[in-house]
């Protein structure tokens, strides 16, 4: 389920990219189908249909799962029934609207008792569970078998379905423990390939999920990201999300965070496959559209090559908020002493970052993500790249490795006013703009990460952005509106 690109040198990777778009959304939310809909007298919604309804009007919203527990209890009474999953991926199914709005029917597998833990699961057609008798239910209360404590055969059955992915949820590091132990807690335990190929992910917020407003504020103070960063260590290879756990009649109003998801177009094909190549990430931001690119390589790619590699990230809210700080994360799995992810890069007050990893050791995979904080507090973390440098047989004249110059991007192009720049490394760095004749019209001098520059004084038009150090000038196209 995950999906792999190599190359012998980065800067040789054939160009796959493709036009992506950037949708928001949660896949964790429940209905009175279980326990649900809690405010369904008020709402007058009680089903799946009457929630994708009220959630396609909902501001800054592409898509709704609708993730139902999938058990009985007569205690605190889920009261999820077989017959109803059937009827929930039929009433998604005439929901969804392609290119409009993607609506999802799958389940939330688990108690959160002690050791348990609850998994969000998408890409079955039939009700995984083990109750053998409920009220109102011929038979067992369950499509396919499997019991509850058994996460080892739950992973390995989500494993092999290829339309599936699960997905954490709210988790704890005592969760999902196939022995009944803490130790056995995934995020306690060794590596495990197997569950590494069904897992794609796990949010940054969960919930409130209780929460009854519709103001789009009610935020959870809570977070998973130190989950995250362990999870990572071990040798996971998962993104980060966001979720909702909607219990009311709120679907996409009770905070603005969301779950980002990029993809080609806007289809339950196409939301799946992004989902399981963990090209998503969470945002306490509505509308934050953020690019985590190593070459053509978005985030969730798992990538080889010769060069040291350059990452970039561009923070680009429509809403015209400024990120306050970016950061570059970088960790390896799979490593005996317990080390996790630290921060390589910081920029403030810069839209932009850019970062040239020269320290990454041949035969290592490294993982990298972004963080972002906005200048209002909200916060958004990617799913991370995850790169492994390999012997190169090219040398240059010296008999060394090529070793890359410094790179740069810059954002907005076009751009109306500021221009955000960073840089790969730090040093004396001279900027010009320059129009189409080759007189310069602006010049700049900086020896930070980055800088902004004021360019509402200059004319619309095309220019040329040079930037320049000791060793190398670098040009880059840039259109003034």
């Amino acid at each position: 389920m995950k999906y792999y690109l190599s190359a012998f040198l980065l800067c040789s990777l054939v160009n796959v990219s493709q036009v992506n778009n950037y949708y928001f959304g949660n896949l964790h939310a429940h209905t009175a189908f279980s326990d649900g809909n809690k405010d369904s007298l008020i709402s007058g919604i009680t089903d799946p249909a009457g929630s994708y309804a009220y959630a396609k009007l909902s501001n800054d919203f592409d898509f709704l799962g609708v993730s139902e527990h999938n058990h009985y209890s007569s205690l605190r009474n889920p009261g999820f029934k077989l017959p109803r999953y059937q009827t929930g991926l039929s009433m998604a199914n005439a929901a969804n609207e392609d290119g409009v709005f993607v609506s999802m029917f799958g389940m939330e597998y688990g108690v959160s008792s002690s050791y348990h833990g609850h998994v969000i699961i998408y890409g079955f057609n039939q009700l995984i569970g083990w109750e053998t008798s409920v009220p109102g239910v011929n038979g067992n209360n369950y499509d396919l078998f499997n019991g509850k404590d058994d996460y080892d055969g739950l992973f390995k059955k989500v494993k092999n379905n290829p339309n599936a992915f699960c997905y954490l949820a709210h988790p704890w590091y005592s969760d999902y423990s196939p022995d009944g132990t803490s130790s056995g807690g995934v995020a306690n335990a060794a590596y495990n390939a197997t569950y590494d190929s069904a897992i794609v992910g796990m949010p940054l917020r969960n919930g409130l999920a209780t929460s009854s407003l519709s103001t789009y504020n009610d935020y959870s103070t809570g977070n998973y990201f130190d989950y995250y960063r362990k999870m990572l260590a071990i040798g996971y290879h998962l993104g980060i999300g966001y979720d909702h756990d909607s219990h009311y009649s709120n679907f996409g109003r009770s905070n603005g965070g969301r779950l980002v998801i990029i993809a080609p177009a806007l289809t339950p094909a196409n939301i799946v496959l992004a989902m399981q190549k963990m090209h998503f990430y969470g945002s306490d931001d509505s509308n934050a559209k953020i690019e985590f690119t190593l070459n053509n390589n978005i985030m969730g790619s798992i990538v080889t090559g010769t060069d040291n590699p350059t990452f970039n990230v561009i923070h680009n809210d429509p809403d015209g908020e400024q990120a306050d700080s970016i950061k570059i994360w970088r960790g390896f799995g799979n490593n005996a002493f317990g080390i996790w992810s630290s921060v390589v890069l910081t920029t403030i007050q810069n839209n932009t970052a850019t970062y040239t990893d020269l320290t990454a050791v041949t035969n290592t995979e490294y993982h990298y993500f972004a963080e972002i904080r906005q200048a209002d507090g909200q916060w958004i973390v990617t799913s991370p790249i995850w790169y492994t440098k390999t012997p190169s047989a090219v040398v240059n004249s010296g008999g060394e490795f090529n070793k890359s110059a410094f790179k740069f991007n810059c954002f907005p192009n076009p751009v109306k006013q500021n221009l955000s720049i960073s840089v790969s490394e730090c040093g004396d760095y001279t900027l010009s703009v320059s129009d189409l004749s080759g007189r310069a019209v602006l010049t700049t001098c900086f020896n930070e990460l980055g800088c902004t520059i004021d360019l509402s004084t200059l004319e619309r038009g095309v220019y040329t952005l040079k930037i320049e150090n000791k060793r190398k000038v670098l040009f880059e196209k840039l259109i003034i509106e």
